[in-house]
């Protein structure tokens, strides 16, 4: 019996964690789901939907039980509830960004002008995006795609809704109850959304999808596309028979592609091309920065004195 007040202590802080997750204090990275869901009454569900809409159950089970897929607090913390500050994109208009992206398009000139005469997209602007977007490549973000978008679904289970909250509102403390439930269901509808175009990425571009890095928001590859943009324009820029957005000539194809798309053509004003751009990221401050930035990418370099 000497064992007994150790397990009553156990059985009060055990309590009183769960009491203070209750109550909405954040969870810590290490306390969320981890290592693989399929054996939750979460991740079950999720494999059944997912059937249910024509994808092979056993691949999709292997999916949710690799033990690489796990709940993503930075996804939670900053996905569901998103506000956005004041962009700061004077950096991109810096002579030190400018130079690499001159550095880029010098090495790519002929991969630019190809992409250029295909779409009618100055090659310019395709290497300005890819500058803001990725540096090129460079900034990687690090985030499993395929785990954004099963956190996002993961964060609309009601069961879930007292962590959920106290990670929000950690950061965004006069976020409520409602908004947060309203947002969740929103963020969850437009996850499982995206969830299938990437299971369909994966099968035909025969991607080990857990190991698909992007950004906490679900976006990936040098031009940042989320799922169903890719599935929508990214391209073949090599011949491979891949498209493949951690590449140079697929992710200048794909940027030229997408902007035809949504209309960049010769004889557009700047305000039309802006509306272009924007339809890429919808902040005037983004558009009017692409833009800049392509300006001064087809002047002359300044000398160095």
């Amino acid at each position: 019996m000497s064992g007994c007040p150790r397990l009553l202590r156990a059985a009060v802080i055990a309590a009183a964690v769960a009491a203070l997750t209750a109550a909405g204090v954040p969870a810590r990275a290490a306390d969320l789901p981890a290592g693989g869901l399929l054996r939750t009454p979460f991740g079950a569900a999720l494999a059944g939907r997912l059937a249910a809409d024509g994808f092979d159950r056993a691949r999709v089970e292997a999916l949710l039980a690799d033990q690489r897929l796990a709940i993503n607090q930075t996804t939670l913390s900053h996905a569901i509830v998103y506000r956005e500050t004041k962009a700061d994109y004077s950096k991109f208009l810096t002579e030190e960004r400018l130079s690499r992206a001159r550095a880029f398009m010098a090495e790519n000139a002929q991969l630019l002008a190809a992409a250029t005469a295909r779409t009618g997209v100055p090659g310019e602007v395709i290497a300005a995006i890819l500058m803001i977007e990725s540096d090129f490549g460079a900034y990687r973000k690090l985030h499993s795609v395929l785990n954004v978008f099963v956190t996002l679904l993961w964060a609309a289970e009601p069961a879930n809704f007292a962590t959920v909250r106290g990670i929000v509102q950690s950061r965004l403390p006069d976020v409520t109850d409602e908004k947060l439930r309203e947002r969740s269901q929103a963020k969850a509808k437009w996850a499982y959304e995206q969830l299938t175009f990437l299971l369909r990425i994966a099968e035909r571009e025969k991607i080990d999808l857990p190991a698909l890095e992007g950004s906490w928001a679900g976006a990936f590859g040098w031009s940042q596309f989320i799922p169903s943009s890719y599935w929508g324009y990214a391209v073949d820029g090599s011949g491979d028979g891949r498209a493949d957005l951690y590449t140079a000539p697929d992710a200048v194809y794909s940027v030229g592609n997408y902007l035809k798309s949504f209309g960049w053509k010769d004889g557009l004003t700047e305000e039309q091309r802006r509306g272009v751009v924007r339809r890429y990221n919808n902040s005037e401050l983004y558009a009017a920065t692409v833009l800049e930035a392509a300006a001064r990418l087809r002047a002359p370099a300044k000398a160095t004195p």
